[in-house]
């Protein structure tokens, strides 16, 4: 199976034997706050259909990837590319750590530097983008530490708990990540 290769994790397509264990993310609370996700229970036949349309994806303008921990290859979360613009060379980016005790270790700084690169070096994209909710600060620090800048904030955007809450909307451009990031260390290595 084609999958790339980092130095913690590997990232490849999705199989439909992950879907037990994406459906439990995708209904995890916590998960779907911090990713201001689908807020209506996943069924097994949402969940399937889910997988259905992502197998057999040929739009284009999409990319997603299971991410695995080198460690033990297990399957503990998945990062994707959505609403890839070829003319302004865009990608809206997402990422989800869905095993708890994988959380913090690098793993998913480590599929991100994998399908950065990818979209840079294989897809020709030149900015990747995101929406993070104000109230994660985690995931605000990560994606600064790692470069992305914040272009502008979607005032009281997104409701949860009887509140609303600001967006940030930050970005990466090509030219500032291999600025940051000019080391020959971190190649992704493509197997099948």
């Amino acid at each position: 199976m084609f999958s790339f290769t980092g130095g913690k994790c590997r990232l490849r397509p999705f199989k439909k034997e992950d879907k037990e264990l994406t459906l439990n993310w995708r209904n995890e609370p916590e998960i779907i706050e911090n990713i201001m996700g689908y807020r209506f229970p996943v069924t097994e036949v949402m969940e399937e259909k889910w997988y259905e349309s992502i197998l057999d994806d040929q739009s284009r303008t999409r990319v997603l990837f299971a991410i695995e921990d080198l460690k033990d290859d297990a399957l503990v979360g998945y990062i994707h590319l959505n609403q890839i613009d070829w003319i302004s060379k865009t990608a809206y980016f997402g990422i989800t750590i869905g095993e708890k005790s994988r959380r913090g270790k690098g793993i998913g700084t480590d599929a991100m530097d994998i399908l950065f690169r990818y979209a840079f070096e294989y897809l020709n994209v030149r900015k990747i983008y995101l929406e993070v909710a104000e109230y994660n600060h985690a995931a605000k620090i990560t994606y600064e530490k790692y470069g992305f800048n914040m272009e502008g904030i979607l005032k009281e955007h997104f409701f949860l708990r009887n509140q609303y809450h600001d967006v940030i909307v930050m970005s990466l451009f090509s030219s500032d990540f291999y600025t940051k990031f000019n080391d020959t260390t971190s190649e992704i290595t493509a197997i099948k």
